[in-house]
């Protein structure tokens, strides 16, 4: 089987980010994953790219006559305002399909200076990266024709590690009182209790 083409997407920011920790909410083998805010004038290669590869899935099905009624599924993007955004994914876990061999992977996540990003760093929602992946069409029955963007590893530009909480950033001010005389708590531990979730 031919090794599929790798593509590097442009730089954009990172939306709900699940990079450093895979997100097992919606499946148990866990899924690393980002939506990648694009703006528009630097997107159209990779928009032509997707578009390419649902009109392949299409174009494929339609030639084994099988099926009549053939449609096209959600694609990988959409487009808001002036922006892309573009999902790409990476199963955690899983069984190969030609080997029957059971596989776990994530993402290879490095710095700007292409130094392998410490693992004990969370990359969170905002920070600037790209996605280094490639790209893999279907079609399905139920869905229709569509195309996968397969994540294989991020370079992170800018990196967002969190914000820490606290009283002026939920609109608050200072004010005359004494409960300050009496509280220890670390504005730290405010932070992970309200982030509990990390990872985006």
């Amino acid at each position: 089987m031919e090794k599929p083409k790798t593509y590097t997407s442009p730089f954009g920011k990172a939306i709900y980010p699940h990079l450093s920790k895979a997100d097992v909410k919606w499946k148990p083998e866990g899924e690393f994953h980002v939506d990648l805010e694009v703006d528009a004038d630097k997107a159209l290669e990779l928009v032509t790219l997707v578009d390419k590869c649902v009109e392949k899935a299409f174009e494929d099905e339609k030639k084994k006559g099988k099926r009549k009624n053939l449609k096209k599924a959600t694609l990988p993007y959409k487009k808001e305002d002036d922006k892309y955004i573009f999902k790409f994914k990476m199963k955690a876990k899983g069984t190969n399909s030609r080997t029957g061999e059971a596989f776990t992977q994530r993402p290879a996540i490095f710095d700007n200076e292409l130094k392998p990003l410490n693992k004990d760093i969370i990359v969170w929602g905002g920070s600037t990266l790209r996605v280094s992946f490639f790209p893999r069409e279907w079609y399905t029955p139920l869905l229709g024709a569509g195309c996968s963007l397969r994540m294989k590893s991020v370079q992170v530009k800018n990196l967002v590690e969190g914000s820490s909480m606290n009283g002026s950033s939920q609109g608050f001010e200072k004010v005359d009182g004494d409960s300050s005389t009496k509280n220890e708590s670390d504005e730290a531990e405010i932070s992970q209790e309200n982030n509990s979730s990390a990872d985006f």
